[in-house]
């Protein structure tokens, strides 16, 4: 069958009308959402901040400043743990580099050892004519769990330049009582 070329003006004007319609359609939608916040916030237009002016004047008492933590950084552990080749005894070495020996405690509970050492960094700056001198104090602690019954004898410790080192019984030994 064949079409007449009044049908195919008529279909042609129906499409026409049709994307009239639509093209409308979206425009309304476009500015009914250019009204409304996005909802996603990458979407958001930023917005433009005045450049700010460093001063030292320093921040207000009572505002805080809102830190986000930082992920902690898994390091290396500074002791190592070695069992005596007759199974009797624990030797554990701190490497402490850095740290002098009155800044090293070791102390002694009747169930465990409490190793702490501090470190201090001091720097200075001088900005514009002036010193500022930082200083940067970090404490650290370790304990170290120890068999029942250890008396306070059985525990040697020495320090060099670099090392501290533990002796203890080990918790797996038999222990026996002298007769």
């Amino acid at each position: 069958p064949r079409r007449s070329s009044e049908d195919s003006g008529g279909a042609t004007k129906d499409i026409t009308s049709l994307n009239q319609l639509w093209n409308t359609l979206r425009q309304q939608k476009q500015r009914q959402m250019a009204k409304e916040p996005p909802k996603v916030n990458s979407l958001k237009a930023p917005t433009p901040t005045p450049p700010s002016i460093p001063s030292r004047i320093p921040d207000p008492v009572g505002v805080r400043k809102v830190m986000t933590p930082q992920p902690l950084k898994r390091r290396k552990s500074n002791v190592s743990f070695r069992e005596s080749r007759d199974g009797r005894t624990v030797t554990a070495t701190f490497d402490l580099p850095g740290i002098k020996k009155n800044n090293a405690h070791v102390s002694y509970r009747g169930s465990h050892l409490t190793v702490t050492w501090e470190t201090v960094k001091i720097t200075e700056i001088d900005e514009g004519g002036t010193l500022v001198r930082e200083r940067e104090k970090k404490e650290f602690s370790r304990t170290i769990p120890l068999p029942e019954g250890t008396k306070f004898e059985e525990v040697g410790a020495r320090m060099d330049d670099r090392y501290l080192i533990l002796t203890y019984p080990n918790m797996r030994s038999v222990r026996v009582e002298p007769r």
